[in-house]
């Protein structure tokens, strides 16, 4: 009897989900999630496989078939041209932004006044926290304290308006992709993804 397979830990959201090739193309290849999971932590994060296995709950003979699928699927996409679709089963995911005013509209700077996390799930909100942000009233840069704020509480996106490309790129490895935004009504953060 085979073995059920296990449940992989996947903290990566993809922001997108579809590769093509300039002009038309035949056909198309899908990426797995755990596939571009095991890409992002491996040869975006340059994790050995030790700790890449670790990262997503399985074995690491287990990440070595993932990766080397990954990086088959990869390969022929580029060579033959294919449409390369990147599956995305993560339901849930957090979004986060810094606020002056955490009950209505307010600027988007990254250094406003609180943090707020929203967990949503099924394009439903699942809850909201908010604390102090620790760049508030401070001269810390933002690439020294956001990456490790954010990915300790499992974000995926982080809304801002002011966020330069220093710090887009030490957010993004964490896994944390910016969307720069002027301003941002409750009703449109089950969307914001989706623009």
């Amino acid at each position: 009897m085979a073995r059920g397979k296990s449940k992989r830990e996947l903290r990566f959201k993809p922001m997108f989900r579809e590769f093509a090739p300039l002009g038309k193309s035949s056909n198309s290849i899908t990426l797995l999630h755990e596939e571009i999971e095991a890409v992002y932590l491996m040869d975006y994060n340059n994790m050995y496989q030790e700790q890449a296995a670790v990262s997503m709950g399985i074995s690491r003979t287990t990440l070595s078939r993932i990766i080397n699928s990954a990086h088959t699927k990869i390969a022929t996409a580029l060579i033959n041209g294919s449409t390369l679709l990147i599956e995305d089963e993560k339901e849930e995911f957090t979004i986060a932004y810094s606020t002056s005013n955490p009950k209505g509209s307010s600027t988007l700077g990254v250094r406003e006044e609180y943090l707020l996390f929203i967990k949503i799930a099924h394009q439903t909100i699942l809850s909201q926290e908010i604390i102090p942000n620790p760049l508030y009233g401070t001269h810390d840069k933002p690439t020294h304290i956001l990456p490790e704020t954010l990915w300790e509480r499992g974000v995926n996106y982080f809304i801002a308006s002011d966020a330069g490309i220093g710090l887009k790129s030490a957010l993004m490895t964490k896994g944390v992709f910016t969307i720069v935004k002027e301003s941002l009504r409750e009703e449109d953060i089950v969307k914001i993804i989706k623009e």
